[in-house]
C-alpha cells in the first residue's frame, strides 16, 4: 500500500542492516551521523536543492497505528530529520554544518520535506526480497546493475555536455577508421584517460588538449594508425592500470609501444565531421517533482516579466502557502497560465476572440513557437497535454475546475507536478517575450 507519512511519524530503524543493532530511534541515529556524517550532510544538501526523488518510495512497515519502522531509506530520513531540527546531531562540528546549510536554504526560501511516499508492508519479511535487490548488486540480471565507464561517459555527455578524453578519443578514432568499437568497456577508457592525461603520452599519439578538447596535431591517418594500436593492446593484452599508473611509467610505455612521436603538422588538422560536436541549443534543465515545498513557483524558477500584473502574479505563487490558501494558489495558477498566452499572442499579433477557449490558445501558440523553431515538439508535450481532456493532471479538466467547480478543490501535490511540468514552457514562453520587450527599448 502507498502512503504518504509525516516525517514525524516515521522512525529510524536500530536495526537498520548496516549496523549492529542497538535499542532506539536516537541511538539509530546518533551511529547513523557518527559512521556517515559527511553522506547524510552531503544528501541532505541534495534533498534541498532537487527535492526527493519520487520514484524511489520509501519502504516502511506499520509498528503501531501512526508509526512506522523504516526498512529501507533510513539515510534519507535521517538527512530530512536533521534538516527539520539540527540539535538531534550531537557533534558540534556536524551540527553547525547543518545549521548553516538550514539558515542559507531559508534564506533562498527553500522548504524541508515534511511528508515523504512509502510503500507500506505487513511484515519485513514481505520487504525482504526488495531490500536485497536493492543492496547486493546485478543478481543475474535481476537486480541493479552499475554502470561502466562507458555508460557513465555517454550519460554525462548527453546531460551534461562532458566528454572524457577517452571517449573523445575513441569518437575521433571511429571517425577516422570509420568503425564502431562495439564494447568501450573491454577498452579500460580509465586506464586510456589516465594515458590521455599526460602531455608526453598525447604525443605519442599525435593528439593535444586545450580547455579539456582533445584534437589532433598530425596527420589523421597516422592518429588513426597509432589510436588503432593502443586499442589492440588495451584489450589483446588486457593492459592493468598499474603500468601506467605514474607520469613516468606512462611514458615508458608509450614509448616501448611506437618507439617515437609523429611529426606535428604544420596547418591545422581538420577533425571528420562525424566527430565535430554539432551545436546545440541549451537545454533548460527541467526541475525535478517534489512534493516537499509548500509553494506553487519554486524560487530557483526565474522568469523575467516586464508586464506589472503578470508579474505580481508569478510573485505571489512564489508566496501563497498551498495548505491554508489552496484554492487561491489554483485559481491564480489558471489565471496565470491565461494572461502568460495572451501576453505572448499579443506580441506577436495572434488575435483570439473574446469566445476562444484556453485549449484553442494553447494550440496555436504551441504550434507557433514550434514553426519559429523556438520549442521543440519534446518541450511542447507538456502544455500541449493541458489542451487535451482526461485524467492527467495536466488536463484542461483540472485546471478548469480550479476555477469553476463548486465542489472539487485542488490538490497541493497535483498543482505541484503540474507546474514541474508545465516550468520549461513558462521560462521558454517568458524568454521569448522577454526577448521582443528588449528590443522595443
Amino acid at each position: 500500500m502507498r502512503k504518504t507519512i509525516d516525517i514525524n511519524n516515521l522512525m529510524v530503524n536500530p536495526e537498520n542492516y548496516r549496523f549492529d543493532p542497538v535499542e532506539t530511534q536516537s541511538d539509530a541515529i546518533d551511529l547513523m551521523l557518527e559512521e556517515k556524517g559527511n553522506e547524510i550532510f552531503n544528501l541532505a544538501k541534495h534533498i534541498i536543492y532537487n527535492g526527493i526523488d519520487e520514484a524511489k518510495n520509501l519502504r516502511v512497515s506499520e509498528i503501531k497505528k501512526d508509526l512506522y519502522k523504516i526498512l529501507e531509506g533510513n539515510r534519507r530520513v535521517t538527512a530530512i530529520k536533521c534538516l527539520n531540527d539540527p540539535n538531534l546531531i550531537k557533534g558540534d562540528s556536524l551540527k553547525n554544518k547543518f545549521k548553516k546549510l538550514t539558515e542559507e536554504a531559508k534564506k533562498e526560501k527553500k522548504s524541508f520535506p515534511l511528508r515523504i511516499n512509502c510503500f507500506v508492508y505487513k511484515t519485513e519479511e514481505e520487504a525482504a526480497t526488495w531490500i536485497k535487490l536493492d543492496h547486493t548488486g546485478k543478481n543475474d540480471g535481476v537486480g541493479l546493475v552499475e554502470w561502466g565507464k562507458a555508460e557513465r561517459d555517454r550519460f554525462e555527455q548527453k546531460f551534461e555536455g562532458k566528454s572524457s578524453p577517452a571517449t573523445q578519443a575513441v569518437d575521433l578514432y571511429e571517425s577516422i577508421m570509420k568503425t564502431k568499437i562495439k564494447d568501450r568497456n573491454k577498452l579500460k577508457l580509465s586506464t586510456i584517460n589516465r594515458i590521455l592525461s599526460n602531455a608526453e603520452s598525447r604525443a605519442y599519439l599525435g593528439l593535444g588538449k586545450t580547455n579539456e578538447e582533445i584534437y589532433p596535431t598530425t596527420s589523421l591517418k597516422e592518429v588513426g594508425e597509432r589510436l588503432d594500436k593502443l586499442f589492440n593492446k588495451m584489450i589483446l593484452e588486457d593492459i592493468n592500470v598499474k603500468e601506467v599508473y605514474t607520469a613516468e611509467l606512462t611514458e615508458q610505455f608509450m614509448k616501448n609501444l611506437y618507439g617515437e612521436k609523429p611529426k606535428p603538422s604544420k596547418r591545422t588538422v581538420k577533425v571528420p565531421p562525424k566527430a565535430k560536436k554539432k551545436a546545440k541549443k541549451k537545454a533548460k534543465k527541467r526541475l525535478p517533482k517534489s512534493n516537499g515545498r509548500n509553494i506553487l513557483i519554486p524560487n530557483t524558477c526565474d522568469l523575467e516579466i516586464q508586464e506589472k500584473k503578470i508579474n505580481n502574479i508569478y510573485h505571489e505563487l512564489m508566496e501563497i502557502p498551498l495548505d491554508k490558501l489552496t484554492n487561491s494558489a489554483g485559481v491564480l495558477f489558471r489565471v496565470f497560465l491565461e494572461v502568460s498566452l495572451d501576453k505572448y499572442a499579443a506580441q506577436k499579433g495572434i488575435n483570439f476572440s473574446p469566445q476562444a477557449k484556453l485549449s484553442s490558445k494553447i494550440a496555436t501558440i504551441s504550434k507557433k513557437l514550434e514553426d519559429e523553431d523556438v520549442a521543440s515538439k519534446e518541450q511542447l508535450r507538456n502544455i500541449i497535454k493541458v489542451g487535451t481532456k482526461g485524467n492527467s493532471i495536466l488536463s484542461i479538466d483540472h485546471f478548469n475546475e480550479y476555477v469553476h467547480s463548486i465542489k472539487i478543490q485542488p490538490l497541493p501535490v497535483d498543482m505541484i507536478n503540474a507546474w514541474d511540468n508545465l516550468q520549461e514552457f513558462f521560462e521558454i514562453l517568458w524568454e521569448e517575450i522577454s526577448k521582443k520587450e528588449k528590443v522595443k527599448k
